[in-house]
């Protein structure tokens, strides 16, 4: 199962989102490690590992449910518009939406959030993602 690639697809395939970010290395400002890089600039999103990861199985279907973070961070500028364009962009492209995960099937796409996060030197938003997908 690749979920990690699935939510980098989805989110660094669509204008709009990376349209508010910046670039590193020529690609969206989307990563999948954890921390960002240290010469990652800003705005950009961080998607690593997942906080819940759980057997979902039934009689005849064997599944998971999953969890997983969506940080979204801006430069903390006096103004909490841009991360929460990002946040609510990031909301609207996995809310109900069905990723296309190797070898699973997904029965259920929900979001929570954004809720807020952030320090000194940058603001920051979280969209929790859970997914409830079967082997096939």
């Amino acid at each position: 199962m690749n979920l990690t690639a699935a939510l980098y697809d989805r989110l660094s395939g669509d204008a709009t989102l990376t349209a508010l970010l910046a670039t590193y290395r020529g690609e969206p400002a989307i990563f999948t490690v954890d921390p960002a890089p240290p010469d990652a600039a800003l705005p950009y999103i961080v998607t690593a590992g997942s906080v819940v990861d759980n057997a979902w199985d039934t009689k005849t279907t064997r599944g998971r449910q999953v969890w997983r973070d969506v940080r979204c961070y801006a430069p903390a500028t006096g103004s909490s518009a841009t991360v929460e364009a990002i946040a609510e962009r990031v909301r609207a492209l996995l809310h109900r939406h069905y990723l296309e995960v190797d070898d699973h099937v997904t029965y259920l796409a929900e979001t929570a959030g954004p809720i807020a996060l952030g320090d000194n030197e940058a603001y920051g938003r979280i969209i929790t993602v859970r997914l409830t997908i079967g082997e096939v």
